[in-house]
């Protein structure tokens, strides 16, 4: 037999041998098509996907080994072949954790009012490009859900915003696109891809899983939460927690201390301290948080309250100034330590440390649940890997989508090579397949061992910072779900389901406020009485849109001011014990008995007859007495009146009192505006002229024109525009007459 050629077929190639004889040819095959292995070419295109090269840096590599390799053309079409087998593989996964997910949540008995399983989910977000904090223009982005108890991916939602042949097509001013599998499927910003992924997921968690995710662990990314409020993936009713990570807090509250200590404007002492102490003030939170984690015998509220006292105190301790420390915390001043507090608080750098340590203590709840999204940044390291550490560009097609769904499958099983194996062939991988598993899981079992052995040589990995961002919308056409008989009827329904509430549960239920999680859900089906003001107050061709969206899908805004009356309302309350010796009772979410719909939060009860609503104004919190702050414009909700601070009688304010009046059924409010530097108390009666003049008819009104249709058919969620929110005619009709 005498060599003739040589066929070519990527790494595979046909040989054709001739007999000098009888001229006979036959044809051998460096690899037998009949075999039931992965076809080399196939298994090279997979190859690439798992080690995160792409066609260029395999034909190099082929190149310097002199091996003949599959043209371009042949690799993106064994690609598409292999996107559908990785996309296959990788919703199998998926569904195989959320069945585990299901299973441990009815083991648990963790289930809502209609029995279907609840779970905590983490998420988190990664784009196909490195930001470095300047430039948030990625051209893909994927947004993952992990199971908290299973450690397993349960959804990958992925965002492309560039396609090649579209794009091609578009510059040289193409009609008629050619056919083609597009991956294009976002057009708005890259940083909303995150909350737009994780959203969706959300919603489709009964469809795929039938499981609800009640509790969120995730970054301090605003614009997932927001989004989730305004769409309520499981309706109005359903709250869904969020927990802070730990780590990103720890890490952000300590960023941002090394950047204060490097501004110039502060004496170098004291940035000199704080720098080379950074570590030590991230260390008296944790001390703090891991004391009342383990305390035993009180509530959790108590506990939020005592990490709250210590994460404010903390950065005092730490300056050198013990007054305020608990016993627990330290043994008081040790030998010729400094006492840096005055210094600090004459060159304004104390004021800026307590800006920072206010979201700690804002947050202090999640502190103590002490969790964190370090799954979610394993995952994203492993997708790094399959898109070579964002180094290449795969976005111009659907290899970015594939090589993400690629890592699903390797982080859920663990084994990526033998699974997508198993799923094309029917069968393990080949000799050196299993030798290479085989060597894997052993290293993989000796790094374990070893890190339980030497926990303290372990290096805590750092995710990157994302921008934060807010996106709306989707376009597609608004439909009607009910008719308008039916919507009465829900209207009715809803009201019964209010008034046999149990009001005095809900009440001890709620104390707390924004610790609790009922007082969440309770307060978005009912107007609270610190909104009476604004809605008693509209004109009657106000548009409603902007205030029922505020009330239902609107986020806390994050203030100094707010934070500044938060951290203050303690001494306050303290202060005006000891000058009135009167006692504040704490209380809750407090429902008008009469009028189910209508609440109220008083910041305490005092006996029988009386409450007290606290003020502690930002503006003016220097002035010097609560006239000066009046004249000086810095205290605008009061005036002087016969030498007496009083509230204004139209404004916002006086609209809360008498709401919480009417809802509790007292007759006396001791409004306390207070500063560090005086405190003003005025006793105001309760007028009942004035709620049934200027606030009943108002508030019933806007609650079952404007708020309950909203409530009970949201239009909003539909596509996140405020204009779909309904609008009474009698609204509509006078901002007719207004504009004409």
């Amino acid at each position: 037999m005498e060599f003739q050629s040589e066929k070519i077929m990527g790494h595979q190639s046909i040989l054709t041998f001739k007999c000098k004889m009888c001229n006979i040819e036959n044809k051998i095959y460096t690899e037998n098509p009949k075999t039931e292995k992965c076809p080399v070419n196939k298994a090279a295109v997979h190859a690439c996907q798992a080690i995160g090269i792409g066609y260029t840096q395999l034909s190099e590599l082929m190149a310097f080994l002199e091996i003949p390799t599959v043209s371009e053309t042949s690799y993106i079409k064994i690609q598409e072949g292999v996107a559908d087998t990785v996309h296959d593989t990788a919703w199998d996964e998926m569904k195989r954790a959320g069945e585990e997910e299901k299973q441990i949540a009815l083991e648990c008995g963790e289930v809502d009012v209609d029995g279907i399983p609840i779970i905590t989910v983490v998420a988190d977000g990664q784009w196909s490009k490195r930001s470095y904090r300047t430039k948030y223009d990625a051209l893909s982005g994927a947004a993952t859900i992990i199971g908290f108890k299973t450690k397993k991916v349960l959804f990958i939602g992925i965002r492309n915003k560039y396609c090649t042949i579209c794009q091609r097509s578009k510059n040289s001013n193409q009609v008629i696109v050619s056919e083609h599998k597009c991956f294009l499927n976002w057009h708005k910003s890259s940083t909303s891809m995150e909350a737009d992924g994780v959203l969706e997921g959300f919603s489709k968690s009964i469809e795929m899983h039938g499981l609800k995710y009640n509790c969120l662990i995730g970054d301090g990314d605003s614009s997932v939460t927001k989004r989730l409020n305004e769409c309520q993936p499981y309706g109005p009713n359903f709250h869904i927690r969020k927990i802070e990570c730990r780590n990103h807090m720890m890490r952000n509250y300590a960023t941002k201390l090394t950047a204060l200590a490097r501004n110039t404007k502060f004496p170098l002492r004291i940035r000199k301290f704080i720098l080379g102490n950074i570590l030590r003030f991230r260390g008296d939170v944790t001390k703090s948080v891991l004391h009342w984690k383990n305390e035993i015998g009180i509530t959790k509220l108590q506990k939020i309250k005592g990490i709250q006292k210590d994460i404010a105190n903390a950065p005092y301790h730490r300056l050198g100034q013990h007054i305020n420390c608990s016993s627990y915390f330290c043994d008081g001043s040790k030998n010729n330590e400094q006492n840096l507090v005055p210094e600090a608080e004459t060159s304004g750098i104390m004021y800026e440390i307590k800006n920072y340590t206010s979201r700690l203590v804002s947050n202090a709840d999640s502190l103590l649940e002490n969790k964190n999204n370090n799954i979610c940044e394993q995952f994203n390291a492993l997708i790094n890997k399959f898109v070579a550490g964002k180094r290449l560009n795969f976005s111009g097609k659907g290899s970015y989508t594939t090589r993400v769904e690629a890592a699903v499958v390797s982080f859920n099983s663990k084994q990526y090579l033998r699974t997508i194996h198993k799923t094309i062939t029917n069968c393990s991988p080949g000799k050196f397949g299993k030798r290479f598993l085989l060597n894997y899981d052993r290293k993989r079992a000796n790094t374990m061992k070893r890190r339980k052995l030497f926990p303290e040589i372990r290096k805590n990995k750092t995710k990157r910072s994302d921008g934060p961002d807010a996106d709306y919308g989707m376009a597609e056409p608004l439909i009607d779900s009910y008719s308008q008989k039916e919507i009465e009827e829900k209207k009715t329904n809803f009201l019964e389901t209010l008034s046999r509430s149990n009001f005095s549960q809900i009440e001890k239920d709620t104390r707390g406020q924004s610790n609790t999680q009922i007082w969440f859900k309770e307060r978005k089906t009912r107007l609270t009485a610190s909104r009476y003001g604004q809605i008693c107050k509209m004109r009657s061709n106000t548009s409603c849109k902007n205030t029922v969206y505020n009330i239902l899908y609107g986020t806390e805004p994050y203030t100094k001011s707010l934070e500044y009356g938060r951290n203050m309302e303690a001494n306050a309350r303290q202060k005006f014990e000891e000058i009135t010796t009167k006692k504040v009772i704490e209380c809750g979410l407090v429902i008008d008995p009469e009028i189910p719909f209508l609440a109220a939060s008083p910041d305490g009860l005092i006996g029988k007859d009386a409450l007290i609503e606290i003020k502690c104004p930002y503006s003016a919190q220097n002035t010097e007495n609560a006239i000066d702050a009046i004249n000086n414009k810095q205290l605008k909700y009061c005036k002087v009146v016969d030498n007496k601070v009083i509230l204004k009688r139209d404004h916002s304010y006086f609209y809360q009192v008498m709401g919480q009046l009417r809802a509790t059924c007292r007759q006396k409010c001791f409004f306390v505006v207070y500063t560090k530097n005086w405190i003003n108390i005025e006793e105001i009666e309760y007028d009942n002229n004035f709620w049934m003049d200027k606030m009943e008819k108002q508030l019933k009104m806007f609650y079952l024109e404007c708020l309950l249709p909203e409530i009970i058919n949201s239009q909003f969620p539909k596509r996140m525009l405020k204009s779909d929110i309904l609008e009474p005619d009698r609204i509509l009709e006078k901002i007719k007459i207004k504009k004409k």
